[in-house]
């Protein structure tokens, strides 16, 4: 029988993360994310995820009960795992889910308010594309 200290213990459970984003998909209308935050892995559904606003090759995720998490993962890596949800990239350092797009504005810079109040900023080259997506997702925002 071997016995183990109380190092060998946690190194044997401690695990680095995946290089790569991970996906749990038991079903398609229950998507759920694994974000590494801070020492462990949370599990949230993407239902649960109100924007995504990148800093450099962190991530903030911003949940609609408020929470606020920074993952050391770039935008771009969520922006593919993401596609063909309901997410789109409408600036250069923001994706936003269109479930909780309250409203938006067109003018010289478009911008659009959030169910948390928030107001994010469109990019115009990304204007159209968002307009595309929101016209397709819920044609009661789209005058």
């Amino acid at each position: 029988m071997k016995i183990m200290t109380s190092e060998s213990f946690f190194d044997a459970l401690s695990m680095p993360f995946p290089k790569s984003v991970e996906k749990n998909t038991p079903s398609n209308n229950n998507q759920k994310l694994l974000i590494p935050f801070f020492d462990r892995k949370r599990t949230v559904s993407v239902d649960e995820i109100v924007r995504l606003e990148g800093s450099g090759n962190y991530t903030n995720f911003y949940l609609k009960d408020g929470t606020k998490m920074l993952v050391s993962r770039t935008l771009k890596e969520y922006e593919t795992l993401l596609d063909g949800q309901a997410f789109v990239r409408v600036h250069k350092s923001c994706i936003v889910n269109l479930s909780f797009v309250r409203k938006f504005f067109v003018k010289k810079e478009g911008e659009l308010e959030l169910a948390d109040g928030q107001q994010v900023k469109i990019s115009r080259r990304r204007a159209q594309m968002f307009i595309d997506r929101i016209r397709d997702f819920s044609p009661s925002l789209v005058n």
